[in-house]
């Protein structure tokens, strides 16, 4: 019995041990859980959802954040930032939803938003599908690459797209987090995807902000605002190390690209959502290796493709711009290998992934092969004509390889240059990309360091509409009250073609907000195209009601002699003022050419009871037969 009874006292130590050790174990998580939540409580701004409710629609529609990119940047006042277009919060029963991940080049840049190949996209797919609500939302952000898009992918497939578009791979060494960026978190791919992760903890974004932010201030690259039109970003992303072909940092790109898009295709695929990844790109004829002590092999390269091409050696040329592209230590250009990297993840993913040959279609389209001014802007970004291939490639692969379920009507497409038209890109759009790119020409790495300029301090605009566009390339303007005020100064000054384009253009991409529509409809009245008028008119009214937008569509039926349709629209006026005396003057006279004349003659007599006094009064009860 002693000896049992002296075996407590040794079971009651171990157990408090392992109670003791369990709370010594679980106390770090504790701490950090109740840390975490008072980041929560005090940070909400630190949430930073890809997704956020519309300026307008109470809820109805979402946009991208726009300061979604601060999870990359955490060390930048003003992250760039995604384009602000709008989608339904619900999907529509009918909807076909699809989104494109990607860089500067899928936003558009450096158009403006009008001018991505999603929108060409989107007034395609319209056509296309004539029985459903056709939503193309770009997500591109400019000098983001494959961390951020793969961050993005369970947000976008939350929204239930039925098919997600990839283009991207120019920023993957010196976009943010990239093998040779400013803004990283870690040497190796792995430990920057998991550093990405730890930062939806809100407490580890706090602190990981505190600290880049403090160090930027101790380097002095405390830069304030960043340009919106992102002329000297790239300078601020790169590390400014020549990355040579070939070398460590050089294979830690392309590794990092690879296993980031293996991974995007697989969540996507594996969602049962469908992904079209393309080849991408880049001016290789007329874009010299860029300004760098390092690029001497790649610009002995570049000289011996123009020789061959001055010789007529198309072949060996064409090779040759590739191959000094490749060599180019200033990566600001995928090289050849990412094109090989995208077709052979699609071809070992499935079934739901799909090859679209963006780079083959360029290299076809162009002068001896190799891609240059005919269709891009400067390094990497298409000018008008490389967007619509683009769209034709993406479209063609669409329609070529569906998703599940979806019948696209290919005998109702137009030509591209059609879609160019209806979404509406103006020249003053043209403009404010100009600016852009000539502001970004006169940078490193276009030039060297210390033969930079300051295009945005020395250009004089040469009117007024150079002026709103070279205010919006700087950032100084919004777009959307630039456009705005273009139009009515050309409306003023006599020039309703291109008062109309802009307002269209404006009110195509704030089309949630009913005064662009109306704008817009006003401008077509003028200009006598009813037929438009009306189209923006309804849109306007669908948002907002009123009874002048009621009137002026029952004035556009009665020029059409469609008085059904007009009394229709009279009608609805009449609801915001039962007895307005015009309203009532004008439902009396179309009911009567409708040919119902009692509807007429009783809202005639309510005319006669309501305002007697009204002039018109008398002969519309003499035409119509009432005392």
């Amino acid at each position: 019995m002693a000896k049992a009874s002296a075996a407590v006292p040794h079971k009651t130590s171990a157990s408090r041990t392992r109670w003791f050790a369990a709370f010594a174990l679980a106390l770090p998580f504790v701490l950090f859980g109740a840390i975490e939540l008072a980041a929560r409580a005090l940070w909400p701004a630190g949430a930073l959802p890809l997704f956020v409710s519309a300026p307008a629609g109470n809820g109805a529609w979402l946009m991208a954040n726009p300061v979604v990119a601060a999870r990359w940047f955490p060390g930048e006042a003003s992250p760039p930032a995604p384009n602000g277009e709008f989608f339904r919060a619900e999907k529509a029963a009918n909807g076909f939803r699809v989104f494109v991940l990607g860089e500067s080049s899928a936003q558009g840049f450096p158009y403006p938003r009008t001018g991505s190949f999603a929108r060409l996209l989107d007034a395609a797919l319209s056509d296309a599908l004539p029985d459903r609500e056709v939503e193309v939302i770009t997500l591109g952000i400019a000098a983001t690459n494959s961390y951020a898009m793969l961050d993005i992918v369970p947000e976008v497939l939350a929204q239930r797209p039925d098919a997600v578009l990839y283009y991207g791979g120019h920023n993957e060494y010196v976009g943010a987090l990239g093998a040779g960026s400013s803004i990283k978190l870690a040497s190796s791919p792995a430990l920057t995807r998991l550093f990405v992760q730890l930062q939806h903890l809100r407490s580890v974004r706090a602190l990981n902000r505190w600290v880049a932010q403090r160090q930027a201030r101790r380097a002095g690259e405390g830069r304030g605002a960043v340009d919106p039109a992102a002329a000297s970003f790239m300078e601020s992303v790169t590390s400014g190390r020549d990355i040579v072909f070939g070398d460590a940092m050089y294979r830690t790109g392309a590794q990092q690209f690879e296993e980031n898009l293996v991974r995007i295709v697989q969540v996507i695929t594996g969602a049962g959502v469908p992904i079209y990844a393309a080849s991408v790109p880049s001016n290789v004829r007329d874009q010299t290796p860029f300004a760098a002590a390092g690029n001497a092999a790649a610009r002995a390269t570049f000289d011996s493709a123009n020789a061959a091409l001055a010789a007529g050696d198309s072949a060996a040329a064409r090779a040759r711009f590739v191959r000094a592209r490749d060599l180019d230590v200033v990566r600001f250009r995928a090289p050849s290998a990412f094109d090989s990297v995208v077709r052979r993840v699609v071809q070992q993913a499935g079934p739901l992934a799909h090859y679209v040959p963006v780079s083959e279609a360029f290299a076809a389209a162009a002068v001896v092969g190799a891609p240059g001014y005919d269709l891009f802007l400067e390094h990497v970004h298409p000018n008008r004509a490389g967007v619509r291939l683009i769209t034709d490639r993406f479209l063609h692969t669409l329609l070529r390889e569906a998703p599940e379920r979806v019948a696209f009507n290919s005998t109702r497409l137009q030509p591209m240059e059609t879609y160019e038209a209806r979404v509406a890109v103006t020249p003053f759009d043209e403009r404010v990309a100009h600016h852009r790119v000539s502001a970004l020409a006169a940078r490193w790495p276009f030039v060297p360091l210390d033969r930079q300029g300051d295009y945005r301090g020395a250009y004089l605009p040469t009117n007024a509409a150079d002026t709103l566009a070279f205010l919006v390339a700087g950032g100084a303007r919004p777009w959307e009250f630039a456009k705005l005020e273009l139009a009515r100064r050309l409306e003023s000054g006599g020039d309703t073609t291109q008062a109309v384009a802009e307002y269209v253009g404006l009110a195509g991409d704030q089309f949630i907000f009913a005064e662009p529509h109306a704008l817009a409809g006003a401008a077509l009245f003028r200009a006598r195209r009813f037929a438009e008028a009306d189209a923006q008119f309804a849109q306007a009214y669908n948002l907002a009601p009123s009874a002048e937008l009621a009137l002026v569509r029952a004035q556009i039926a009665g020029g059409r002699q469609e008085w059904s349709e007009a009394v229709q629209q009279l009608e609805l006026a009449r609801r915001f003022d039962p007895a307005r005396a015009d309203i009532l003057y004008q439902l009396a006279l179309a009911q009567s050419l409708a040919g119902n004349l009692p509807a007429a003659q009783e809202t005639a007599r309510l005319l006669q009871r309501s305002n007697p006094q009204y002039p018109q009064l008398p002969k519309l009860l003499s035409t119509l037969g009432v005392r």
